[in-house]
């Protein structure tokens, strides 16, 4: 509960959406709230029911989103539960859902309000907060547009044909809905300029030819609408998927904050922290590129502050640009929680700079040393052999100093040989140090066990440097689990504050070096033995190094196992004909 008791302290007095998450980070409740500070913490503290206690005892963290309004969180919280689907949602709500406006698929189609959602049978708008609200702009548009208005089609026109509010299927067979269908979809999408502007020309139109109750008949009908359809910002009026980007920065840290919006509403939200290094736009763009390698492009984003032209040209998506309007006004709504996010973070820092320095004073009593005020971590990275980089980062007083960080290109060592590569970075980095006669570590982290040790120890002991070495060795899931230090193994308590620093430093260290490959591929750093083959892109290339484990693999290889991953057979030979050029 400590992390839950700190972050409880630092929720805004602001309306938002907020979601509870269990330990595996799954999202198990949605919910909204006018303010978010009394709404989250009532959970922690006081009695519950029965349903409410078992969710809490599921709760491992919360996170939340920023609303400028009580009933944006409300259309909000009804757009994350749709998505998600969290269980304790269902529970608690005794399986009420919300309703929505169907338009049925059938030859002479009806509208109307459900709650159950059937794809094939129907094409549904909502889901609408209030049940009464969703039956007015039903009966609204009933009374705009000539639908078919009875469940069962009668042999005689009822009172709605002689009221001109149906077209009367039941004797007109040839009926076509197709343009009706369509203004009634624009109306529910949130566009209500055409409607307006007909309703207008037919009510000055009747007031010009006397017709006073038609006239007033048609104005009734534009302010209904016009109470209807009122603008939110947390839906929009176009259907086109879309991410909105806002970037905070400060002195350090670049907070990222994603609304992603689909079919004209807000689905979900992305929020991170990431270290300033390079620069706010590299930065960025460099996280950008790993998140959609892994999450859904949208047709278009908008973002402020970095070049959208590079953006579109190594993502591959629009950019739009956003200066005005309701997409402005969730520009702006991501960026305040990018801020807020943080200005967050900041608070919590402060507050917990004390136990850092606490726990690099007690890793220094484990490891028999001084205090260990800076520390440097390492880690390689490649694929499959090739295109191989490492990356150091530093921790001064425990806490991440991102301006200390470097990354480095292989430049000696071929194919995946994680022994040798430590070595020339080791190399490069502390000669470096020795003749700027710039600052030594007080400890190096080895992101791995005995064998990067040793390596970084062989190098120390050529420079004559002295600094204490420190392996973490890892599962296959890359977690921490055993200390490897002066050739002995350490078990220390997972859930102790050394650990979890020690399990920081480097699963930084791990992602940094991650990103730098990306970003590097991505941009076209890399080059190999097998470029510039007629025939071979990147593609083909990727496929080879994953299905060979490696240059060395490829060159042995017949042209049958390599055209058998479908690359034709001349450039196989040329393949090989390239790799073996200097046999």
């Amino acid at each position: 509960m400590g992390k839950i008791e700190e972050k409880l302290k630092l929720l805004p007095d602001s309306p938002g959406s907020y979601q509870m998450l269990d330990k595996d980070g799954n999202i198990i409740y949605v919910g909204k709230a006018k303010n978010l500070k009394n709404r989250v913490r009532s959970y922690f503290h006081g009695a519950h029911n029965a349903k409410t206690t078992l969710l809490v005892s599921e709760i491992d963290d919360f996170r939340y989103i920023i609303c400028s309004s009580e009933l944006e969180a409300y259309i909000l919280e009804i757009n994350l539960i749709k998505k998600y689907d969290p269980k304790y949602n269902i529970m608690l709500t005794d399986d009420k859902t919300y309703p929505y406006i169907a338009l049925s698929n059938e030859e002479y189609p009806r509208l109307f309000v459900t709650r159950n959602k059937k794809k094939k049978v129907a094409r549904y708008f909502g889901p609408y907060p209030n049940v009464k609200a969703a039956r007015s702009t039903t009966n609204l548009l009933n009374r705009l547009y000539p639908l078919r208005k009875c469940f069962n089609i009668p042999n005689k026109p009822c009172i709605y044909y002689h009221l001109g509010t149906c077209l009367a299927p039941c004797i007109n067979k040839d009926v076509d809905y197709k343009d009706i269908k369509n203004k009634v979809a624009s109306f529910l999408n949130g566009d209500v300029k055409d409607i307006l502007k007909e309703l207008e020309e037919k009510m000055n139109n009747s007031s010009m030819n006397l017709e006073f109750e038609k006239a007033i008949e048609y104005r009734n009908l534009i302010n209904d609408i016009n109470d209807t359809v009122k603008k939110q910002k947390i839906t929009i009026n176009d259907l086109t998927s879309r991410d909105y980007i806002a970037i905070y920065e400060d002195d350090e840290e670049i907070s990222i904050n994603i609304i992603i919006t689909r079919l004209g509403s807000i689905v979900g939200n992305y929020q991170t922290i990431i270290p300033l290094i390079e620069g706010k736009e590299d930065d960025s763009i460099s996280f950008l590129l790993q998140y959609y390698e892994i999450n859904e492009v949208p047709h278009e984003i908008a973002v402020d502050g970095i070049d959208e032209a590079l953006i579109e040209n190594l993502i591959k998506v629009k950019c739009v640009d956003v200066k005005a309007g309701k997409k402005k006004e969730i520009l702006d709504m991501a960026l305040y929680n990018a801020k807020f996010n943080l200005e967050n973070k900041r608070l919590i820092f402060k507050n917990t700079e004390l136990k850092k320095t606490e726990n690099v004073a007690e890793l220094g009593k484990i490891l028999g040393i001084d205090y260990p005020k800076r520390i440097e971590a390492f880690d390689n990275s490649n694929l499959y052999g090739e295109y191989p980089v490492s990356a150091m980062v530093c921790y001064i007083n425990g806490k991440p100093a991102p301006k200390e960080y470097r990354r480095y290109h292989i430049k000696t060592v071929e194919g995946a040989n994680d022994y040798a590569s430590m070595k020339e970075v080791i190399y490069r980095r502390y000669l470096r140090l020795l003749m700027d006669e710039a600052q030594m570590p007080d400890l190096i982290v080895m992101d791995g066990g005995m064998i990067q040790v040793h390596a970084a120890k062989e190098v120390l002991d050529s420079l004559n440097l002295e600094i204490p070495v420190l392996g973490i060795q890892k599962d296959d899931h890359h977690k921490a689990t055993i200390l490897f230090f002066n050739e002995e193994y350490i078990n220390i308590d997972k859930n102790s504050g050394v650990f979890l620093l020690l399990a920081d430093i480097s699963q930084k260290v791990h992602d940094f070096a991650i990103s730098f490959f990306r970003s590097s591929k991505a941009k076209g750093i890399f080059s190999s033995k097998l470029d510039g083959i007629k025939g071979l892109g990147p593609k083909r290339k990727e496929l080879l190094l994953a299905h060979f484990m490696g240059i060395e693999n490829i060159k042995t290889a017949s042209i049958d196992e390599i055209s058998s991953l479908g690359i034709p057979k001349d450039i196989c030979e040329a393949i090989l004909e390239k790799l073996n050029e200097d046999n």
